[in-house]
């Protein structure tokens, strides 16, 4: 199982920081009643998309920039791109028009809550989530270039994670579920499609409500390295 998979390389590279920092003494901040200082937080990752309307895993890459109050409470913003988005068969083959897989960015708004563990927070398990929005581009079939396959909509994702540190830098670990809103594509009117390779008809391309954006759901992991101050 894929999320199996995505726990168990959790699990080793979260590690990393615990074996260092057993091995030294940490004197604790002197911030009682909370367990280290507010800091700020950046991080770049790689991974996956999968599940849902996510066919095959496909490449991802992900960075963040966030503020946490005292290593509890804060907020972030994260980037993730996916320069080729298996979407699913069921939505490609609705869509005879789609030339090849589409690439699917997200820019989401997240609140995040952390639990800081150890002396000096080294192991930082989290939940986080919250608004965002959704970015596609897509090219169509020769012959079918007045179809816009390039679309903005709204949505939201929610997640949880862990990260670790040995000071200020370290790793982190997130596995995450992203939403858009509205209704998945449906497919359109098999009157408006030639025979031919499904193209469109020349003077239907501009009838086409080609938002194959919509309703789109999927998982995501990325394991990376962090940075904190």
């Amino acid at each position: 199982m894929r999320i199996s998979r995505w726990l168990a390389a959790t699990a080793c590279v979260i590690a990393l920081p615990a074996v260092a920092a057993a091995q030294q003494t940490t004197t604790p901040p002197n911030d009682a009643p909370y367990p280290i200082s507010s800091h700020w937080l950046v991080s770049g990752s790689l991974g996956s998309d999968f599940e849902n309307d996510a066919d095959d895993p496909g490449v991802n890459f992900a960075g963040t920039a966030g503020w946490l109050y005292h290593g509890v409470l804060g907020g972030e913003f994260q980037a993730n791109f996916s320069p080729d988005f298996n979407l699913n068969p069921a939505i490609v083959g609705a869509a005879p028009f789609l030339a090849d897989e589409p690439s699917i960015n997200s820019y989401m708004l997240n609140l995040i809550a952390a639990a800081p563990l150890m002396a000096g927070g080294q192991f930082q398990p989290y939940v986080s989530g919250g608004p965002g929005w959704f970015k596609m581009h897509g090219d169509a079939t020769p012959g079918d270039s007045n179809i816009d396959l390039d679309k903005t909509d709204t949505g939201w994702n929610i997640g949880a994670g862990l990260m670790g540190f040995l000071g200020q830098l370290g790793v982190r670990a997130d596995l995450r579920y992203f939403k858009v809103s509205g209704s998945e594509f449906q497919g359109v009117d098999q009157s408006v499609l030639r025979s031919n390779h499904g193209a469109v008809v020349d003077d239907q391309e501009g009838t086409i409500n080609a938002n194959l954006l919509s309703g789109v759901s999927f998982w995501r992991g990325n394991v990376g390295v962090a940075l904190r101050w």
